[in-house]
């Protein structure tokens, strides 16, 4: 399943996304996985910012293959 929020479109649907990514403090852009319902990776702005499409892709790659 693939879900998408974005914090100044739908405040209810950010707080409760928020929830689940705890002790994570909000960040824009950001990429979560989870696994059976637990948050096993999440990838924070400072890990996107300045990095290639390709780069990002790359990553969620090997963590897909490591969680799945």
């Amino acid at each position: 399943m693939l879900a998408t929020v974005f914090a100044g479109a739908d405040i209810e649907a950010t707080q409760r996304a928020r929830e689940y990514l705890k002790p994570y403090p909000p960040s824009s852009p950001s990429i979560a996985l989870f696994k059976d319902g637990e948050l096993v990776h999440f990838v924070e702005r400072h890990h996107i910012e300045g990095r290639t499409a390709q780069m990002i892709g790359n990553h969620l790659v090997e963590v897909f293959e490591e969680y799945c």
